[in-house]
């Protein structure tokens, strides 16, 4: 059997690899941009809202349309909206007295996108999370 000291400083050399590996391929801002961004999907009506937006492929949504489907406000949406826009989720144009919003392509669309089509991951996090606070008690 492995000395655990010895398999501890394999760990951490490996740990040290892999983390310089990342900080050579994300600079602090880029670090700083991605957690923006996942911070601003990380509220349950925004990503209810990111998920409208990916729904409607690429057809642009109106803020009546979100309000009558979530039920909240126009204040509230409009709040979490400004977030979302903020963060680069989300973009927006004016037509008319409308104001009417897409999820933007690239990272933000690929984040939701995979939320929605791998269902199984997320059940599969779901039950580790109820087995954690199982194993908690």
């Amino acid at each position: 059997m492995n000395n655990p000291q010895e398999e501890l400083g394999k760990v951490q050399e490996t740990l040290r690899k892999s983390f310089s590996f990342l900080n050579e391929v994300f600079s602090e801002d880029e670090y700083e941009i991605l957690a923006a961004l996942l911070k601003a999907l990380a509220h349950p009506t925004r990503l209810k809202i990111a998920f409208i937006l990916y729904m409607a492929q690429n057809h642009k949504v109106c803020v009546s349309n979100i309000v009558d489907l979530l039920g909240i406000p126009q204040p509230n949406i409009s709040q979490h909206l400004f977030v979302l826009k903020s963060a680069g989720v989300i973009s927006c144009e004016r037509h008319k007295n409308f104001v009417c919003y897409q999820l933007n392509d690239g990272l933000p669309k690929k984040i939701i996108e995979t939320i929605i089509e791998d269902k199984a991951c997320f059940k599969e996090y779901l039950k580790s999370l109820e087995e954690h606070e199982e194993e908690t008690k």
